[in-house]
Parts: C-alpha cells; structure tokens; sequence
C-alpha cells in the first residue's frame, strides 16, 4: 500500500479555502456592497446608525466595500477618481466605521470589486503581486484598525454562514435567496446581487433554515445601470448561544 501510494506523482493542487468561525451569542451588523467612494453617504450613515442603536458587537464588511473603478477591466468614466484617491476615501470611510465602533470586532470578506486589484496586477504587473506592499490590509489600513480581511472564505457563526456572493455562480436573477439555498444547503447570508431578499423553510427534522440577500450602499443609479431595481439595505444578525439565528434584513427607504 505504501508503494503504491509513493509512486502516485505529487499533487500541486493548492489549498485555497479559509473559512472564519466565530463563536456564538453575538449580534452582527451587516454591510454590505458600499462601493466606497461612490457610496450613499446617507444610506450608510442610516445602517451604521442602526448598528449602533442595536448594540452589535460584531461588524461584517462583506464583500464591495471599494469600487476600484480604474482598475476594472471595463472602461473607465472620466470624471471618476484616481485609484490613489480611491485609496484615500477608502482609508477615510475604514476609519469612521472602526470609529463609530470602537470595540466590536469586525470582519470584511473580500468581493468581486476588490478581487480587481489581484487581476489588475496580473494582467500588468505580476514581477510585483506578492509584494505586501500592495495587499489591501497595508493598502486601507486595516491591521492598525484591527480588522480582519478575510480572502477565499466565508464567515460561520452559529447556523448562520456570511459570503459576498460572487463566490457561488448561479445565484442571481428572480428568487435569489432561494438559490443561495439550493447552493448553499444550508442558512445563508450575502450581497452581490444589491436586492434585499429572503427565504425561509425547514429541513426533514423541522430545523429552519433561512437564506437572504442583503441591499447595497452604494450609488443608486449608476451610468452602467442607470435603470435597475436595486435597493439600499443593511442587515442585523442576532446569534444565540445555541447558535439559533434571527435576522433582520433591513431595507432603507428612500425620501
């Protein structure tokens, strides 16, 4: 058996998961698809606003926090900011949400928008990708502001797992909170898709089992899409020391 096991070549698949676990009994503010620094200051300042009144002890970023418009590989507007000034809104927005929670822990999963600072350097300058230098945790600051970045993973607390959304193909067009469902198997929460939704059923032994897609924070009416059906929300996610979860998937009204 050992023979045969040696004379099997060796492997160069890499391990690329990194699931988070957090522990139990916590309540989590959830925002999610800002696109810093075309963000809607208003809508933002409503759920960070909301968080505060709830009392979280826990923030998750999940995914889009930045835009990285320039370094998209679709054209570029004009009149939109310099990445380096991108980078300076970013710093400034990191901040205002570490200080209008000074003691939470928080969390931000990478999205498809920050993914493009990865492909961008590939495309045009790989001699430098693994340069620290250039990762976003010295980029935005985020280890002096204790917070954790979180690539190639979803975030689990209790029943509940938190996910950008771009990670799991499929999921998007009508009913997308029961799609996360049947890819996910499981309760589930994400952005991405910048449309508040919900689903809700129970497994074979009556557990729930509840999925949702949370609004975005960002521009209304971009000139990409200027006629959409997105709505400005934010969730607040209640976990019990059991791990039962309770979720309020808040959509922001606008005036």
């Amino acid at each position: 058996m050992s023979n045969l096991y040696n004379n099997i070549p060796k492997s160069y698949y890499k391990t690329r998961k990194a699931d988070v676990k957090l522990s139990t009994d916590r309540k989590v503010l959830v925002l999610a698809d800002v696109h810093c620094p075309y963000h809607s200051k208003t809508a933002l300042w409503e759920a960070i606003r909301a968080g505060q009144n709830a009392d979280v002890d826990t923030v998750i970023l999940m995914g889009d926090l930045m835009d990285f418009h320039r370094i998209s590989r679709y054209p570029n507007e004009p009149d939109t900011l310099s990445f380096k000034n991108e980078l300076m809104v970013g710093s400034q927005l990191v901040f205002s949400i570490r200080d209008a929670f000074p003691h939470c822990r928080i969390l931000y999963i990478q999205g498809n928008h920050e993914a493009r600072l990865e492909a961008y350097i590939k495309r045009n300058a790989s001699e430098i990708f693994n340069m620290p230098e250039l990762h976003m945790s010295l980029l935005l600051d985020l280890a002096n502001h204790e917070i954790d970045y979180v690539v190639d993973g979803f975030i689990h607390c209790g029943d509940m797992s938190f996910l950008h959304g771009h990670e799991i193909p499929g999921i998007g067009g009508v009913n997308p909170s029961r799609k996360l469902y049947a890819k996910m198997k499981k309760s589930a929460i994400c952005g991405h898709l910048h449309r508040p939704e919900s689903f809700y059923t129970r497994d074979g032994a009556g557990k729930m089992i509840q999925c949702h897609v949370v609004g975005h924070l960002g521009e209304p009416n971009p000139k990409y899409w200027m006629r959409n059906d997105w709505q400005h929300g934010y969730a607040i996610v209640d976990v019990s020391k059991r791990g039962y979860v309770y979720v309020q998937n808040v959509i922001i009204n606008e005036r």
